[in-house]
């Protein structure tokens, strides 16, 4: 886990350092820095709340206020994808030796699904798969005091984990019911209500308290002709692909386990989506389903130990080899895209990042907003009213050519800007007067 969470944090904070962080982190930067004021952030134009209910974001806020960086929600994101582990270990554990347990868990940190969500940006999605599996460990120990208390937090995580443990809720009590098991069943029933009520409570609460006034956006990834991908037969070949990525890496095996249906919520999420970035690997959205498939591995693999260790065994070790190999070869996170080593233009973006005062309306890219998201003020883009615009002459992307380009050449048209700096092609436009 140490290894795990320190070289996951490394990763994170060297592409941060190197300007390749996108939008997100500085997004989440932004809201978990006015944590008291209601989680405010430019990009979203308000409240986060506004469209995600996430509480759980609070746990980020000691780590934040402590570091001042963007890079302290990247080691929160990294401890949160190792603490995984345990839970996953002690479910193995109390069906193998110790060997075996300490294999499994082995198996779940190498899962390139859950290396993915973890490198990412900081998202809330990046607590689902700890909290996930720390919740079917205390129901599959009966310690249903800490289920209920590991069902708050998935429920603290976002809004599709209500409608998620509604119905994953309803159906253990059922199941339950006809086992005559009637602690069980009162758990999931209560867990099933309050899921519930949560969700509703969303909508027509929490949504108006944080200022919403327009529809839920996120429903647009669902809405008949609003997506970016192609529906039909064409879109079958990468949903297919998105599950094989999930199953490949685990040979399969999850899908011996009963449990692996408690994943089927979570891929209906994803692969009904218009969006292809949801079924997409390396994003934050595996994250709602992957603490129910290493679960439903750890849970088969054991049964299988109890008939055959040695096979068992062997299993195993092939699953951390594919792992491996993919994470080398094939990996979700791209890691030739993302890393890099600290050159001069990064020192020059760095200075002049440096030269804005800290409550300015500052435009830039999302790759440079991530370093400005402290200040309230910076926002991606450049739409809105800036006292400063940094401009990269180096960066390029569909986004820069499409929109940002045009916004840039308005901005300078009007004439009300003047050229503060150029280091090394990062160029800084204040408002006239601002030098």
């Amino acid at each position: 886990m140490t290894v795990y969470a320190g070289v996951l944090a490394a990763l994170g904070i060297d592409r941060y350092l190197t300007y390749h962080a996108g939008m997100d982190l500085g997004l989440f930067t932004q809201s978990v820095a006015d944590a008291a004021h209601g989680f405010h952030n430019t990009p979203e134009g308000g409240s986060h709340y506004i469209r995600h209910f996430s509480p759980i974001l609070w746990l980020a806020v000691p780590a934040l206020a402590v570091v001042r960086s963007p890079i302290a929600l990247t080691i929160v994101q990294a401890m949160a994808g190792a603490l995984v582990a345990p839970a996953v270990y002690l479910i193995a554990r109390r069906r193998t030796d110790e060997s075996m347990a300490n294999l499994v868990a082995i198996v779940s940190l190498l899962y390139p699904p859950l290396v993915g969500v973890t490198f990412t940006d900081f998202h809330e999605n990046g607590f689902a798969p700890a909290v996930i599996a720390w919740l079917l460990w205390a129901v599959d120990s009966r310690r249903f005091g800490w289920a209920a208390l590991f069902a708050v937090l998935a429920l603290c995580v976002k809004e599709d984990e209500g409608l998620f443990l509604a119905v994953l809720g309803a159906g253990y009590a059922v199941y339950s019911l006809r086992r005559k098991d009637r602690a069980a069943a009162g758990f999931g029933a209560a867990v099933s209500a309050l899921s519930c009520a949560v969700f509703v409570a969303y909508f027509t609460v929490v949504r108006a308290w944080a200022g919403a006034v327009g529809p839920w956006t996120p429903i647009t990834y669902y809405g008949q002709g609003s997506g970016s991908d192609v529906m039909g037969l064409a879109g079958v070949w990468p949903r297919l692909s998105f599950m094989l990525e999930a199953f490949v890496p685990l040979l399969f095996i999850p899908l011996r386990s009963p449990v692996i249906v408690l994943a089927i919520p979570g891929f209906i999420e994803a692969v009904a989506s218009r969006w292809s970035i949801t079924y997409t690997m390396g994003q934050h959205y595996p994250g709602v389903w992957i603490g129910y498939v290493l679960v439903a591995f750890a849970l088969a693999i054991a049964a299988m130990w109890g008939r055959n260790m040695l096979r068992a065994r062997r299993f195993a070790w092939a699953c951390v080899a594919v792992c491996s190999l993919i994470l080398i070869f094939a990996s979700p996170t791209h890691w030739g895209h993302f890393l890099g080593l600290p050159t001069a233009h990064t020192h020059a973006l760095d200075r002049t990042v440096a030269r804005i005062p800290s409550t300015a309306r500052v435009c830039a890219v999302d790759e440079v907003y991530v370093h400005l998201s402290l200040d309230p003020g910076a926002q991606v883009g450049y739409a809105g009213p800036c006292e400063y615009m940094i401009v990269d002459q180096h960066y390029d992307s569909p986004t820069w050519q499409n929109t940002y380009s045009a916004q840039v050449t308005a901005h300078l048209r009007s004439g009300g800007y003047e050229l503060l700096s150029d280091d090394n092609g990062v160029r800084l436009y204040g408002v006239q007067g601002r030098a």
